[in-house]
């Protein structure tokens, strides 16, 4: 018996994919608008990592026997710059560079600490961690030396990613 399958066209994943092909032209072409989006989102970011380090991970480290000083400080740090970036979007789309900077270049050190309890558990975690955590403060030292660039690059990388995700809605819906 032979098995004919009907194609559809998706007319959700056409408007969907132009709505992204928009999106990605119109970020190009404001990105102080996207700034202050990012901005935003980014604050809830914050807002969340901070609950998750003042909750789940002080809490894993407490049950290793380990300080948690750092994790919060760290949490309160991003729980607050949360709120600011929610409230206060202006303040992140001016700062966001700087501030991701000094995130990455804290959270990384903090990663790396966290990681070496690892290492006797899972070798491969361990350096896999290591690794992201030295390219984490790599990143955030080039980052902090170089804001502007760095904050037009964001909005680049995610005009690009919209425009390229929307061209992939569009073929989708014709398949």
């Amino acid at each position: 018996m032979n098995n004919v399958s009907h194609r559809r066209f998706d007319w959700f994943s056409l408007l969907i994919g132009i709505l992204f092909i928009l999106g990605g032209f119109l970020s190009f072409s404001r990105p102080d608008k996207t700034l202050h989006l990012l901005s935003v989102i980014i604050g809830v970011v914050f807002l969340f990592d901070g609950i998750f380090e003042l909750t789940i991970r002080r809490r894993f480290l407490r049950s290793l026997g380990e300080g948690t000083g750092w994790i919060v400080v760290l949490g309160i740090l991003n729980i607050i710059l949360g709120i600011i970036f929610i409230f206060h979007p202006g303040f992140g789309t001016l700062y966001i560079a700087i501030i991701f900077a000094i995130w990455f270049i804290l959270d990384s050190i903090m990663e790396f600490s966290v990681g070496r309890l690892f290492k006797g558990v899972s070798g491969g975690y361990y350096w896999l961690t290591i690794i992201f955590s030295i390219l984490g403060i790599v990143l955030g030292v080039i980052l902090l030396f170089s804001p502007v660039v760095s904050a037009l690059t964001v909005v680049w990388i995610i005009s690009v990613f919209l425009i390229i995700f929307g061209v992939l809605k569009i073929v989708q819906a014709f398949n």
